[in-house]
């Protein structure tokens, strides 16, 4: 009686693996496994919530993970969408709640990623909105599409609008991506480490898309990274 199947279970990069191939098992094999229960119930459509910036990659990575997970939707016979929204903000968001961690603990700050690394945050409940009318619109059907908030901003930008909401001034200092790897598998021992090695993956591309994006797909404007902090604060 399903009409619809919203696919959000994924092993995230910001999580560490349980146990080695944990990614690839709940991700890949995971998809798999929800697509073949979905067709034999006879399900019409999939819509597959991944992420901006999804790729081909290679084996044994965090991305190539993501993107089977795409590409056993789009191949799987049943009509899908698949959302790829930026990196998220609002309640719940851990990407701001993990830098709000590290700004109120640490007096220098690692600003991760290439100088001009752009990001596009999005707030959830836009996320939520778009993901409610790609439910109700089979026009869509077949469609990857980018998702991101109305502005462009870099690592040290989001950095240090977090840091002025919390009241801290912390030295923020880049990072290279090849020292932060190392610091990743240094971690590594921890059980919930802040930084993981398959968290870094994300940090070698923009994860931006154009600014109208969602406007143009879906009718109205989504809400500015920081002017809702400013409105709501950093748990909002």
């Amino acid at each position: 009686g399903v009409e619809t199947v919203v696919h959000a279970a994924a092993l995230t990069a910001n999580r560490k693996q349980p146990q080695r191939g944990a990614y690839d098992r709940v991700n890949r094999l995971g998809t798999e496994n929800l697509v073949r229960a979905a067709s034999a119930a006879g399900v019409g459509r999939i819509v597959l919530l991944s992420g901006l910036g999804t790729r081909a990659a290679p084996p044994g990575t965090y991305m190539a993970t993501r993107w089977a997970m795409e590409e056993t939707v789009r191949h799987s016979g049943i009509a899908n969408v698949i959302l790829q929204p930026s990196v998220l903000f609002g309640e719940g968001a851990e990407f701001v709640a993990a830098l709000a961690r590290l700004v109120r603990a640490l007096p220098v700050v690692p600003v991760l990623g290439p100088p001009g690394l752009r990001f596009q945050p999005l707030w959830v409940q836009d996320l939520v909105t778009c993901l409610d009318r790609v439910i109700g619109d089979p026009g869509l059907d077949g469609r990857a599409i980018a998702l991101g908030g109305p502005d462009h901003l870099t690592m040290r930008e989001i950095v240090a609008t977090i840091a002025m909401m919390t009241g801290r001034r912390p030295l923020l200092l880049r990072m290279p991506l090849a020292l932060a790897r190392v610091q990743a598998s240094l971690l590594a021992v921890l059980p919930e480490p802040p930084l993981t090695p398959a968290a870094l993956e994300l940090f070698g591309f923009d994860n931006a898309t154009a600014r109208d994006a969602v406007a143009r797909d879906f009718g109205f404007r989504p809400r500015g990274f920081r002017a809702h902090l400013l409105e709501h604060g950093l748990r909002g």
